[in-house]
C-alpha cells in the first residue's frame, strides 16, 4: 500500500485503522503532522483563537480575520467535541460566537444597524463576547487538562492558564475603557501564549495520545461553503431591502393649500419664490401670515467630482476645478413677521434639478440663526418634508428623523468637540423626479444689529459601496474626512444683515468631499 494513500483517508476511517494497529501506518513524520486529526483539529482552534483579536482597520479585516476565526473555531472544536467535557464547552460556546458574529455581520449592511446596536440589551454585547471568550478559555485549560491525564502526562498544561487570566484582565480593562500602554504588552503576551498553547497537541501525540473523533454530517468543506454562502445571501440581502429608510410615501391632494390663495398671491408679490410656495403644507403656509418682507438666496452646486482644466496665467500653468452639471438647487427664504422685536421664519428649500442617482440615505444639517446666541433665539420646532414627482402624481412624506441631536465628533484641528444641531434624515426612491423637501423653523431678536445666518449642509449618498452600512446623518456627525467616495457635502447659507436690506448678497459656497 502507497504511504501516500493515507492522505484521501477520512478521519474516521484514520481512527478505525489506527485502533486496528495496521501496519500501513504512515512512517513520516511530515506526514503524520499533515493528516493527524487531532493536531489539525487543535492548531485551527487555536489559529481561530488568534485571528478573533485581530483588529486590522483597513481592507474591512477586522471583520474579515474574525470571521475566519470563528469559523476555524469551529471546524476545530466540532472535531474535538466528543473527546471530553472541556471541548465540547469550548464547541459549544464556539457555536455561540459564531451566531452573534455572523448575524452581526449581516447587520452590518443594514441601514438601521446603528439604531439596533443602541438598543439596552445590545449594548453590553462586546463584554458579553470577551466574557464567553474567557469562559472557553477555561474550558480549553479543562479539556487539555484531562487529555493529558488520559495520555499519562502530568495535568498541567502550560499556556491554558495563562490564557484564562489573560482573557480576565481584558475583560476588566474593557469595563474601564484602558487604552494605554498595558494594552500592547497584552497583546505581546497574547502571542507568546498562543505560541506556548500551539506545542501541546505534539506533546500529546508523543505521548501516545489518540482522541476520539466526533461524527459529522457535513465535511468541513461543505460546512465553511453554507456559512459563507449563508452570510453573502444576507449581507446581499440587506444592500437590496434594508439601504434606505421606509419613508410612508403618499400622494399629495391637489388641492392641498385650498383656502390660502389670498395668502399665496401676498406672498408672491413679496418675491416668495413660487416652486418652494407650492412645496409647503398648508400649515407651514399659514405661519406665514402677516409677512412683511421676504429675503431670498438661490444657488445652484454639484454633487460630482468635475474635472480639471489647465490655463496659462503668467507664464505658469494653473489648474481649476470645473463643474459642467450642478445638480442640486437650494433656496433659502427669509419670511419676516409681524411682533415687538424681529421674527423671522426661515425656510431652507432643496430641489434636485438633475437625478444623480439614489443610494440609501440622504441627511440636512442645519446651523441656525440662533446659534448665534446672543443675536438670536429659537422660535419653536422645526417642521417640513420631502417630496417628489412619478408618472404625473407628487407624493410627500414626513422626514424619517427631524430634530436635533447631540453628538460627540472628531475634528482635524480641535479634537473631540460635543455638538447639538439640527438634523433631518431621508430618502429617495429609485425611481421619480424633481426629488426635493424643505425645512422650516422660527427665530426670534434676542438684540440689535445682529447678522442673519443660517447654514444648510446637504449630505448625498452617492454609493451603496460601504461597509459597514453607515448613513448620511451618521457620517455627517462624526465629522471626519471622507475619503472613500461613499458621501458628497454640500454646505451653503442665507445671510444678511435685518437692520441693512441693501447688504445681501449670496454667501453660499459648496464643498465636495471625493
Amino acid at each position: 500500500m502507497n504511504d501516500r494513500n493515507f492522505q484521501n483517508l477520512s478521519d474516521q476511517e484514520l481512527e478505525a485503522l489506527m485502533r486496528a494497529g495496521a501496519s500501513s501506518l504512515p512512517p513520516d513524520d511530515g506526514l503524520v503532522e499533515e493528516i493527524t486529526p487531532w493536531r489539525r483539529a487543535m492548531k485551527r482552534a487555536l489559529l481561530g483563537i488568534a485571528l478573533n483579536l485581530v483588529t486590522l482597520n483597513f481592507w474591512c479585516l477586522n471583520y474579515l480575520l474574525p470571521a475566519i476565526g470563528t469559523l476555524l473555531l469551529l471546524l476545530g472544536f466540532r472535531a474535538l467535541r466528543r473527546e471530553n467535557r472541556g471541548f465540547a464547552l469550548c464547541w459549544h460556546l464556539a457555536l455561540l460566537q459564531a451566531a452573534v458574529r455572523y448575524a452581526c455581520l449581516i447587520l452590518n449592511a443594514a441601514v438601521w444597524q446603528a439604531e439596533v446596536y443602541q438598543l439596552p440589551w445590545m449594548r453590553p454585547l462586546p463584554y458579553v463576547l470577551s466574557f464567553v471568550s474567557f469562559v472557553q478559555a477555561l474550558g480549553l485549560r479543562a479539556g487539555f487538562r484531562t487529555a493529558r491525564q488520559k495520555a499519562g502526562l502530568a495535568p498541567a498544561a502550560p499556556g491554558t492558564t495563562a490564557l484564562a487570566v489573560w482573557y480576565l484582565i481584558m475583560c476588566a480593562l474593557a469595563l474601564v475603557n484602558y487604552t494605554g500602554f498595558l494594552g500592547w504588552v497584552l497583546i505581546l503576551a497574547y502571542f507568546i501564549i498562543l505560541r506556548t498553547l500551539w506545542k501541546l497537541p505534539r506533546q500529546l501525540e508523543e505521548a501516545g495520545y489518540a482522541i476520539r473523533l466526533a461524527p459529522v454530517r457535513f465535511s468541513d468543506f461543505a460546512l465553511g461553503a453554507g456559512i459563507t454562502g449563508a452570510l453573502a445571501a444576507g449581507i446581499a440581502g440587506c444592500y437590496l431591502f434594508a439601504s434606505g429608510y421606509d419613508m410612508g410615501w403618499v400622494p399629495v391632494p391637489e388641492r392641498e393649500q385650498m383656502g390660502l390663495d389670498e395668502l399665496r398671491e401676498e406672498l408672491l408679490d413679496l418675491g416668495f419664490p413660487e416652486n418652494v410656495l407650492n412645496d409647503l403644507t398648508a400649515e407651514d403656509l399659514a405661519t406665514c401670515e402677516g409677512a412683511i418682507r421676504i429675503f431670498v438666496d438661490q444657488g445652484d452646486y454639484p454633487v460630482n467630482g468635475g474635472r480639471l482644466v489647465t490655463r496659462e496665467e503668467s507664464g505658469y500653468h494653473v489648474q481649476t476645478r470645473v463643474y459642467d452639471v450642478n445638480e442640486l438647487r437650494i433656496t433659502g427664504v427669509a419670511v419676516e413677521l409681524p411682533g415687538e422685536r424681529e421674527h423671522w421664519r426661515i425656510i431652507h428649500h432643496f430641489e434636485w434639478i438633475v437625478d444623480p442617482g439614489f443610494h440609501g440615505t440622504e441627511s440636512l444639517q442645519f446651523w441656525p440663526a440662533y446659534h448665534i446666541e446672543e443675536g438670536w433665539s429659537k422660535g419653536g420646532e422645526a417642521t417640513g418634508r420631502v417630496l417628489y414627482d412619478r408618472d404625473g402624481t407628487t407624493y410627500a412624506a414626513p422626514y424619517h428623523y427631524l430634530g436635533e441631536r447631540s453628538y460627540q465628533s472628531d475634528t482635524m484641528f480641535w479634537g473631540k468637540q460635543q455638538n447639538n444641531d439640527l438634523f433631518a434624515a431621508f430618502s429617495f426612491p429609485a425611481r421619480g423626479q424633481r426629488q426635493r423637501g424643505y425645512v422650516a423653523y422660527d427665530t426670534l431678536e434676542n438684540a440689535d444689529g445682529y447678522i442673519m445666518d443660517s447654514w444648510i449642509n446637504y449630505t448625498h449618498q452617492n454609493s451603496w459601496l460601504q461597509y459597514p452600512v453607515r448613513t448620511a446623518m451618521e457620517n455627517r456627525m462624526r465629522g471626519s474626512w471622507n475619503l472613500s467616495g461613499t458621501f458628497s457635502l454640500v454646505q451653503t447659507a442665507i445671510q444678511f444683515y435685518p437692520n441693512d436690506p441693501e447688504d445681501f448678497s449670496d454667501n453660499g459656497y459648496t464643498i465636495i468631499q471625493e
